[in-house]
């Protein structure tokens, strides 16, 4: 089963800004993506397939097509977790862009998409590319990646970087001035790819904070959090999965988890603590997600839906989805329906894989 990928927090953060600057509400955003009113927090990931969601809602309701790149324009060291400043530290442009894959789960985890460095003698591609086969590629996502590489390399190298070309996959939008001015290049669409090209000169260009003794210590910080982050992944996923097959059987107790994952209760308590996660919230978590999966099924009615996620009364559920979402599964549901395919595409993802 594919692995299904996160983002950090500092991403999505840079996103949600984005959108507050455009004069559309945090709330009302989560909300157009059908996502909880809290979904989103300061030191939490986000399954790509949320990320998604928030940026095709993002264009619905700000009506930019080009918010990715206004979220490039303030992108900063945090964006990136601490990769961001273990890159600003390094010694050159091209250092740095060496370093990204050691430590890009940080930011993108694995599974939707890949980062590809393609050098020759006089130029170098820098490209971005998805890989997943459930979830969608998302224009104004990809705007947002391949402009934050940009910026952010502008900003780290303290001058303007020069570009040969800029190279999207998708269609180019009504409006391309927008894009030509943000990169002071040729913007190609239509591309057999997502890419800067720029001169092999500049991978020699120093960066103005390098700093050898701060970015072995940035270095050893970022191995730390993708240590700590992976590995709490890997217990909720597995956690997740046994929650899931146990829910329709009123069976999603700490005691049938444990054993599913042949653990003690006091065992799998102390693991999920050391990592600040706690046995009641990630199943609360995998009943919120699932609910959405479920709704979307027109075959199964609301009292289906509550006994697939273990309640023994659609009260119950009831009750749970309005403190989710705000409103109740059916109304929810309709909303979801009338969607158009784009929209509901994005949310069109298997949970039960995610960390």
């Amino acid at each position: 089963m594919e692995h299904q990928s996160s983002v950090g927090a500092g991403y999505v953060s840079g996103l949600v800004d984005a959108v507050q600057r455009a004069g559309v509400d945090r709330v009302e955003l989560m909300r157009h993506a059908g996502l909880a009113a809290d979904a989103h927090h300061a030191n939490v990931r986000m399954p790509m397939g949320d990320v998604i969601a928030l940026f095709q809602s993002a264009v619905a309701l700000t009506g930019r097509s080009d918010i990715g790149l206004e979220f490039a324009r303030h992108v900063r060291p945090g964006t990136f977790n601490v990769l961001g400043y273990a890159l600003m530290t390094c010694k050159t442009l091209g250092e740095a862009i060496a370093l990204v894959p050691h430590y890009r789960r940080l930011v993108f985890d694995i599974g939707y998409s890949e980062m590809k460095l393609v050098s020759t003698h006089d130029e170098v591609r820098l490209g971005w590319h998805v890989v997943s086969r459930s979830l969608p590629y998302c224009s104004s996502l990809a705007e947002s990646l391949i402009a934050s590489w940009y910026q952010f390399g502008r900003w780290i190298a303290g001058v303007g970087l020069p570009l040969v070309e800029v190279r999207f996959l998708h269609s180019a939008p009504r409006d391309v001035r927008a894009y030509s001015e943000f990169f002071e290049c040729p913007v190609h669409f239509n591309a057999r790819e997502n890419a800067l090209v720029f001169s092999r000169l500049l991978l020699d260009m120093p960066l103005v904070q390098a700093d050898e003794t701060l970015h072995l210590a940035m270095r050893a910080q970022a191995q730390a959090a993708m240590e700590k982050t992976f590995s709490e992944s890997d217990l909720a996923h597995r956690l997740r999965k046994a929650l899931i097959a146990l829910m329709p059987q009123c069976e999603a107790t700490l005691e049938k988890a444990a054993a599913m994952l042949h653990m003690s209760p006091r065992s799998l308590q102390r693991r999920l603590g050391d990592v600040s996660l706690g046995f009641q919230g990630i199943l609360d978590a995998v009943r919120r997600d699932m609910a959405v999966i479920y709704l979307r099924d027109p075959g199964l009615s609301a009292l289906d839906v509550a006994l697939l996620l273990g309640y023994a009364e659609q009260s119950s559920f009831t009750r749970a989805f309005r403190t989710w979402f705000g409103m109740n599964p059916r109304a929810w549901r309709t909303g979801a329906l009338q969607r158009s395919p784009s929209d509901s595409g994005a949310l069109n993802i298997d949970l039960a894989t995610s960390p």
